[in-house]
């Protein structure tokens, strides 16, 4: 091979390296712009995350006061259970009693009843001519 041709062959080759650097340096840019994108987009994506972040502490702040809430309510519900239960025992109890006084009453009416006619057949007795004897 003649040194022109070796010359040729070199400066071939340069020519193919001068492409694959221009190639490399364009493929480096094209992935520092991608690069530049997607940390652009993984920021925007670290900011909704803390907002949601946010967010989600407000709601579970949120729920812990309705947690306390329905406690309280569940012990007041509770409270009005237990007075209901007594109150409803008390009702029972005086519904005895009244039971217990009406029978007595019944009893009492009964007596009375039969009082007044003992009562009744005395004075009948009493206001009814009695024979006259011969």
């Amino acid at each position: 091979m003649t040194n022109a041709q070796r010359l040729d062959h070199v400066e071939d080759e340069l020519e193919t390296v001068k492409r694959l650097l221009v190639s490399t340096a364009s493929y480096a840019e094209s992935a520092g712009r991608r690069l530049d994108q997607l940390t652009i987009k993984q920021d925007r994506t670290q900011s909704h995350l803390d907002e949601l972040t946010i967010k989600q502490d407000r709601t579970q702040s949120h729920l812990d006061q309705l947690t306390i809430k329905q406690d309280r309510t569940q012990s007041h519900l509770d409270e009005l259970t237990i007075k209901q239960d007594r109150t409803q025992s008390h009702l029972d109890e005086l519904t005895i009693k009244q039971d217990r006084t009406q029978s007595h009453l019944d009893e009492l009416t009964i007596k009375q009843d039969r009082t007044q006619s003992h009562l009744d057949e005395l004075v009948d007795d009493k206001t009814r001519p009695y024979p006259i004897s011969p």
